[in-house]
């Protein structure tokens, strides 16, 4: 895939809205989504569709998508939408200049390409995205692994769930910080290839499985930790399914949420029977920590919040 030529379409909006543009450009199913900030309060997205007599006329759609956002209480601000076309190839490295390894806790994250000596205790994961999301570069990630290595450091030889597992950033950490089983589900090929060529290289093959699949439909059976690093929406969504699927004690992580969409998906988690434990911010980003069961002596309400 990554040998053929792609449109490489750009769109800057306010950041209240980066959320919800977001997920109308994954609907767009493109080969990898980037999200940068050119400047305080605008965020700059880039996905990678192919060539199509049909392009001007979904841009134009994504465009109206995206003002008619005012009708909902965001305000996209001014909104800009451009193309060009590029060399898959091309794309799927450019952005190898800027990456850099990330520290989260005892988790070291780093570009396969670039060696890093660790110190002693560090837990090591290499990482090539190509076109899928996941570097570890972006907060919503680094949240997710902040929160499953807290989840990982309580529970020994846990079961895990990486719902839309991009990368497998997520899955490979689980199983390099002790996970017994991971399965890794994503519904976008790129992205389940990606995550495949991620675990080989890792070495993780026999303890993590990824498959294509949409939401916890992919993974079989009761497990004991479910994260989910995509929208605020898409992880709402997934509650039901999950308040189901975790065995006592069980944790819930999503991330990917906004400030402004916190309270509703906890109103999503109590309506699923699950109590938060924990709210993690990075800026304007907030990961939840749900728990299947009520912790001791805290009322339903309570959520314990690390800075």
């Amino acid at each position: 895939m990554t040998a053929h030529t792609w449109v490489e379409v750009r769109v800057e909006v306010s950041a209240g809205a980066a959320e919800a543009v977001a997920e109308i450009l994954r609907e767009l199913r493109s080969g990898g989504l980037v999200e940068e900030c050119p400047a305080p309060g605008r965020v700059r997205f880039r996905c990678y569709l192919p060539p199509s007599r049909l392009l001007s006329a979904t841009l134009r759609a994504v465009r109206t998508r995206i003002r008619a956002l005012r009708q909902y209480g965001l305000a996209p601000g001014r909104v800009t939408v451009a193309r060009r076309r590029v060399r898959g190839r091309r794309w799927a490295r450019a952005w190898r200049a800027h990456a850099k390894p990330v520290r989260i806790g005892r988790l070291l994250i780093r570009p396969s390409w670039i060696r890093t000596a660790p110190r002693p205790g560090d837990v090591v994961v290499a990482i090539d995205p190509g076109m899928a999301f996941g570097t570890g570069m972006h907060a919503s990630t680094r949240l997710a692994l902040r929160a499953l290595a807290q989840a990982l450091g309580r529970r020994s030889s846990a079961a895990v769930i990486d719902v839309g597992t991009g990368s497998g950033i997520l899955a490979i950490a689980a199983a390099a910080l002790g996970a017994r089983s991971v399965w890794a589900v994503d519904s976008d090929p790129v992205a389940t290839a990606a995550a495949r060529a991620n675990t080989r290289l890792n070495g993780w093959t026999k303890r993590v499985r990824v498959v294509d699949g949409s939401g916890l439909g992919g993974a079989p059976g009761r497990t004991d930790v479910i994260v989910a690093n995509i929208v605020a929406d898409a992880v709402a969504d997934l509650l039901p399914d999950a308040g189901a699927r975790l065995g006592p004690g069980g944790v819930f992580i999503g991330s990917g949420i906004v400030t402004g969409r916190v309270r509703a998906v906890q109103r999503a988690a109590r309506a699923a029977g699950l109590r938060t434990r924990a709210v993690l911010r990075e800026g304007d980003w907030r990961a939840v920590v749900l728990s299947a069961t009520p912790r001791s002596g805290s009322p339903a309400s309570a959520a314990r919040k690390i800075l």
